[in-house]
């Protein structure tokens, strides 16, 4: 596709309409802004610079002690919250504890059982230490004055 000055055409500041600037009409009188009179600048007392200062000294002050009030709440929250945590945690640490220290109450208490339950025992009396139960509630007294005696 080839160009030609017809396309370019467009483009040409010359080859564009120039429109003609619009004049006023000659009958109607131009329009002025009133005057407005000038004012002298007001000079300010020094009792109302004070009380401006103090105005300004006194909004300074309120919004500090307002953003000062804020970040105490702030960092009471926190606190509040850091201690609730470690108070959880803690919490759970001694469960955990307690648990574990319940687990050996239990085993302690079946080794206890074990150890003095009648039938070990008598086991360990027959077995190890060779011992005779006593039949028919028969019981023989010795006297050590009489010395060795046959018993029946």
């Amino acid at each position: 596709m080839n160009l030609t000055e017809r396309d370019f055409a467009l483009f040409d500041s010359a080859a564009a309409p120039v429109r003609a600037p619009v004049r006023p009409d000659p009958r109607t009188k131009p329009r002025r802004e009133p005057i407005r009179p000038v004012r002298s600048p007001r000079e300010e007392t020094i009792q109302t610079k004070k009380q401006k200062a103090q105005l300004v000294w006194r909004r300074t002050l309120v919004s500090y002690m307002i953003v000062s009030a804020v970040s105490l709440c702030l960092f009471l929250v926190i606190q509040s919250e850091t201690e609730h945590h470690r108070a959880m945690v803690q919490q759970s640490r001694l469960e955990s504890r307690l648990s574990s220290v319940q687990q050996r109450n239990i085993k302690f208490r079946a080794d206890i059982e074990h150890m003095y339950s009648l039938e070990i025992i008598q086991d360990i009396a027959l077995n190890e230490y060779h011992m005779v139960p006593v039949e028919g509630g028969r019981v023989t007294y010795l006297n050590i004055l009489r010395g060795d005696q046959l018993l029946n």
